[in-house]
């Protein structure tokens, strides 16, 4: 594809690396159809309306490489699970009796009093606790506006506190261990965050009161079963791979055309899997052994749900 949109070289330039995102035959077919588009948008609309076009035209081509679009599979699953993702975010409340809870309250205490260097992961912590609460009555509300922004905000947050792990990490023994425990805590609000921010905002427009209620009352079910956010409850033995095989093969369900419990299965499988990497990791001696197996897992569950897609496929085309 040589179309160079009027502009300019850059103009151009941009163009072509946004259009190298979408599958090829996509642009054999459609190319000279979105470079003309692309050109009449940001006809006299600068460099900040150039960038921001360019950007909307490279997530659809993301969307359609990994199938994420409204018509697509993965598309309608995800946005059956946004508002129950967001309810799931919102069962993570730092209540009273639970680990983390002096933490935060430490740090709604020192509030700007807290050494510089300790300052955005105190921002961090109590964002967290409160940004997921907003983030799930946005959704209840129908306010899908709101809610990837302050899904987006979750991520940047769950982003922070993850970095300032990494750079404050002692240099010890057990430095491995505390790293794994703090970012594995932080899987659901990082895994939960960015599945919101992809599903398709048009799928996003009915308020979601019943899924954010079941959400949130089933994320706080299962971290409460879990042991009160105790990583070493419930934790040994079979236990952490079921908690994870379990919503894993409710997504498969996605396959057979039933996105309701695909949708919870994907819902859960970030708090599952926060009580259970750690676990594992533990138990086979290290993340690189634990690797291999993830990988295999991974690999048979992909293979396997392309098969009973397929497999739906076929029964649907007959007549």
């Amino acid at each position: 594809m040589s179309t160079v949109a009027p502009g300019g070289h850059r103009t151009g330039v941009a163009l072509r690396a946004v259009l190298a995102l979408y599958p090829a035959r996509y642009r054999r077919d459609r190319g000279a159809e979105l470079a003309e588009v692309f050109a009449d948008t940001t006809a006299g609309t600068g460099r900040l309306g150039t960038a921001r076009e360019a950007l909307d035209l490279a997530a659809y081509g993301l969307r359609l490489r990994t199938g994420l679009t409204s018509t697509a599979l993965g598309g309608r699953l995800l946005a059956a699970a946004a508002p129950l993702l967001a309810g799931t975010l919102c069962g993570l409340l730092v209540l009273p009796g639970d680990t983390r809870f002096r933490r935060v309250a430490d740090a709604a205490r020192s509030g700007f009093d807290a050494p510089w260097q300790q300052l955005p992961d105190r921002i961090a912590l109590l964002g967290l606790a409160v940004v997921p609460v907003l983030l799930a009555v946005a959704a209840a509300l129908g306010a899908w506006r709101a809610v990837r922004t302050l899904a987006g905000t979750v991520v940047l947050l769950a982003a922070v506190r993850l970095g300032t792990c990494l750079l404050t990490a002692d240099a010890g023994p057990g430095a491995p261990w505390l790293l794994l425990l703090d970012a594995t805590a932080l899987l659901p609000y990082l895994a939960a965050g960015a599945l919101v921010l992809a599903a398709p905002a048009d799928l996003l427009e009915r308020p979601g009161r019943l899924p954010v209620a079941i959400g949130a009352g089933t994320g706080l079910l299962v971290t409460r079963a879990q042991g009160g956010y105790d990583s070493w409850h419930l934790m040994d033995g079979w236990t952490p791979l079921l908690l994870l095989l379990a919503p894993l093969l409710l997504i498969l369900c996605a396959a057979r055309g039933r996105l309701l419990p695909a949708a919870l299965g994907l819902a859960v499988l970030p708090l599952t899997a926060w009580f259970s990497l750690f676990s594992l990791w533990e138990q086979v001696g290290g993340v690189w052994r634990l690797a291999p197996l993830a990988a295999a897992g991974a690999a048979g569950l992909l293979l396997t749900g392309q098969a009973l897609a397929v497999r739906q496929d076929g029964r649907a085309r007959t007549p």
